[in-house]
């Protein structure tokens, strides 16, 4: 198993994505020169290919995106946006991405006072989850706060010595969850929710269910780490079976719906990968990679998210979330970790390029691209806290990356 520094905390929430190609090579010019007063054509050079690009490091990638970092960083250290450990102005994920932040940057920093923003922030989340615990049923209906809940006490496995009190919390509510999953054939076609089971699909709370298990076995590995690396595989086969599309190349949105491709699974299977070595994983990620290929924008640097794009008014198919570009980028710096592909990292680059040019407005990274503009305050989702603390906690997850290769120098 490779345990990197740093975790991924992946939730059921966005699909679309991919990787670049370089450009083809340029015809050679043929040369020509007029000596006395006789025209000569001198032999054109033959074409030579072009020359495989130099390799890049997470280093440069980090430093690349230090403007961009540290003007988020400093807008949401703004209190409001935080009050008793209850992040404001997001859609569910700010109570993973939150505290995953403020962690990992404490970790890196030494800085207490993130240390004590996600202590408050975990110890709310705690209660959450023990209430939904005590009624599962009854609880559905947050399933999109309660997700990122969960996740969020699992992930603090990786940062805290002393997450003992987390996990219990996790594990009351992952126990039930689990059982359900079972009675569903670990498919979950639910309707509960305000947005996740329509908007994100069956597939993606599948998928949700499997990371769970594997990020388990990465952040607490003395607490049953065989149940939950066995049983995110588990969960990922039974995924395979029901809803892969040898003829989309990819995830169904769900049975018999090919609406969009669904990448959650590539972050699914990268983890997977990582905990087992088995290459299977490592193979399926791949193919979905090149399966989600026609999402990617004719420039070549963002992938279009259609799960959202009629609801957001967009006029043709480049419509881009931040959130899509985000998912895709963890699950593309998992593989990189396990792998150390250039290809990977080059993506990394690209996309986190193309957010810092198109999304990036005075300290904040705004929601979508759309109709050829970043949005604003005239769309109904103009911006989302949680999107943003998950960019952090990305270029963090660089950082690492940066950090674990310098120290194997």
């Amino acid at each position: 198993m490779r345990r990197t520094a740093l975790g991924v905390s992946t939730l059921f929430f966005l699909f679309a994505c991919g990787e670049t190609t370089s450009d083809p090579a340029q015809d050679a010019a043929v040369e020509s020169d007029l000596v006395d007063s006789t025209s000569i054509t001198l032999d054109a050079e033959p074409p030579q290919p072009d020359a495989a690009p130099a390799p890049i490091t997470p280093s440069e990638v980090r430093v690349r995106n230090a403007d961009m970092f540290d003007a988020v960083r400093a807008h949401h250290d703004d209190p409001a946006l935080c009050v008793d450990g209850d992040w404001q102005l997001h859609y569910g994920d700010g109570g993973m991405y939150g505290p995953a932040f403020d962690l990992l940057y404490w970790q890196q920093t030494g800085e207490m006072k993130y240390r004590e923003r996600a202590g408050a922030a975990l110890d709310r989340n705690r209660e959450l989850v023990k209430a939904a615990a005590a009624d599962p049923a009854g609880s559905l209906d947050q399933v999109e706060t309660l997700s990122m809940a969960l996740l969020s006490l699992i992930e603090a496995g990786l940062y805290l010595p002393d997450a003992g009190g987390y996990r219990q919390a996790a594990d009351g509510l992952l126990e039930p969850l689990d059982f359900l999953a079972v009675g569903f054939g670990d498919y979950l076609e639910l309707t509960q929710g305000e947005f996740a089971a329509t908007t994100y699909g069956p597939t993606a709370l599948s998928a949700f269910l499997a990371i769970v298990h594997l990020e388990h076995a990465l952040a607490y590995p003395d607490h049953d780490f065989e149940h939950h690396r066995d049983r995110g595989v588990e969960v990922l086969g039974h995924i395979h079976t029901r809803v892969w599309s040898d003829e989309m190349g990819c995830y169904r949105f769900k049975p018999r719906d090919d609406r969009y491709p669904n990448i959650t699974m590539m972050l699914a299977y990268a983890r997977a990968y990582q905990l087992t070595d088995d290459p299977l994983h490592l193979m399926r990620f791949e193919d979905t990679l090149t399966g989600i290929q026609r999402l990617k924008d004719a420039d070549g640097d963002h992938y279009h998210s259609p799960y959202s794009r009629e609801s957001a008014g967009a006029v043709d198919e480049d419509y881009t979330t931040l959130s899509s570009q985000n998912y895709l980028l963890m699950a593309l710096i998992v593989a990189y970790q396990v792998t150390e592909e250039q290809r990977y990292l080059r993506e990394i680059d690209t996309i986190l390029t193309w957010i810092r040019d198109h999304l990036w407005v005075e300290g904040r990274l705004m929601h979508h691209w759309v109709n050829h503009r970043v949005a604003n305050e005239d769309d109904d989702f103009p911006y989302c806290l949680g999107c943003n603390l998950q960019t952090l906690y990305i270029l963090l997850m660089v950082e690492t990356t940066m950090r674990a290769a310098e120290s194997e120098e």
